[in-house]
Formats: structure tokens, C-alpha cells, sequence
């Protein structure tokens, strides 16, 4: 069992904006994790794209990180730290993030540190869909380890605080090519009709780079 955290903040797109995030990010991100004894792994990026489609332009930040509990996650959410790292970006934002917490059934680190990062999302109706979505990724999780074309790192889980139940699958291809053979997979095609059965699925590929945690 791990702990993920996904979140998607929204940057204003304005190229002042963009230019003050990059240059002071360093600095701000240090209120996020140091210090942060919880977080076991971190990583910060953007959206290359979103069902399908090329989103670079419109600069959509994301950023992965792996609690060592539930606990350690709502303690620093709730902390004067986090109050204070949320007011220090509150300027580059355009609102307060959703913070998206899953119960995952590895950790991420694996599958977020490889070339291709792809995090496929489903929101579900009822929890009968979502332990169906869960055995749909257990199966899945088998198929993409032994793919013929590589080993592909994978975690799955379901969400613990939001108010839609919504089930995350995190897959790290070894390269490009990996992935996109895997896009032509009879049973991997088959896979996502099946998620995409049970609610609405979000597909995307992210641009990320581990963090430094200040230990």
C-alpha cells in the first residue's frame, strides 16, 4: 500500500506569470518540502497532452507526490507550513488546486521516474464500479509488465478524499516507442473500453522531474 497525491494547479497563462514561476520556484517549493518528514518522493512537471490532444501551450503545472500515510498528508495539509506555501503561489494561481489523494497499490516512484509518465483517471458512479475498475487494473497491471516490448512500471488505487470516487492508474513507459506500441494492444486497447465503461476516464502524459526533498 502507498500513498499518492496528484495535483493540477492553475497557473495564469500570462508570460510574466510563467516567467516568476519558473524563476522562483526553487525558492517557493522549499515550503512544500522542507521541511516535510511525510513526503517519501516528489516530482514537479507539465502536461504534454490530454485525451489525445497536444496541451504544452496552454501550461498546465502538475506535481506527484507519495506520502508515507494518510495521516502525514491531511497533518500537512491542515499545518501552518502548508497555509503558508499556499499563500506564497496564491498570486501565480488562478484559484486553490484540488488536492486529489489515492490509495495506491505500489508506490509511484517507479513509474513516475521513467521517460513516459501516463496517468489514466476515472471517475466512477458508485463503489461497485470502483472495484471493478480496480480488478480491470490488477489484470492490466499483469498484461503491462510482460508487454513484449519492455517491463512498464504501474500503479493503481482509488481516491480518499475527493468527493467524486475516482480510480488512478500511473503507468511509466521506458520510452516512447513502448508506448505507442502498446496503443495498437488487442488486450490493452480492450482495457480502456472496459474502464471507460465504468465512468469517465481522463487520459494524459506528463513532463515531470524528480524534486529535491531537502534530506
Amino acid at each position: 500500500m502507498a500513498f499518492t497525491e496528484l495535483v493540477f494547479p492553475c497557473v495564469k497563462p500570462d508570460p510574466a506569470t510563467l516567467e516568476a514561476l519558473e524563476r522562483d520556484w526553487p525558492k517557493l517549493s522549499k515550503g512544500l518540502t522542507d521541511p516535510n518528514p511525510g513526503l517519501l518522493s516528489a516530482f514537479r512537471g507539465w502536461v504534454l497532452t490530454e485525451d489525445g490532444l497536444d496541451v504544452r501551450e496552454d501550461y498546465k503545472e502538475f506535481l506527484l507526490l507519495e506520502w508515507n500515510s494518510a495521516d502525514s498528508f491531511n497533518a500537512f495539509v491542515g499545518s501552518q507550513q502548508y497555509a503558508a506555501f499556499a499563500g506564497s503561489i496564491k498570486h501565480l494561481l488562478t484559484g486553490p488546486p484540488t488536492l486529489q489523494f489515492f490509495e495506491t497499490k505500489l508506490s509511484p516512484k517507479d513509474a513516475a521516474s521513467a521517460s513516459v509518465v501516463e496517468i489514466l483517471r476515472v471517475t466512477v458512479p458508485n463503489s461497485e464500479n470502483v472495484e471493478e475498475a480496480l480488478q480491470v487494473w490488477e489484470k492490466a497491471s499483469r498484461h503491462l509488465a510482460n508487454n513484449g516490448q519492455g517491463t512498464a512500471s504501474v500503479t493503481y488505487g482509488k481516491s480518499r478524499n475527493l468527493d467524486k470516487d475516482v480510480v488512478v492508474g500511473i503507468i511509466g513507459w521506458k520510452t516512447s516507442e513502448e508506448q505507442q506500441y502498446m496503443s495498437q494492444d488487442k488486450i490493452w486497447s480492450e482495457t480502456l473500453e472496459s474502464l471507460k465503461s465504468l465512468g469517465k476516464l481522463s487520459q494524459i502524459i506528463v513532463d515531470i522531474d524528480v524534486m529535491d526533498l531537502g534530506v
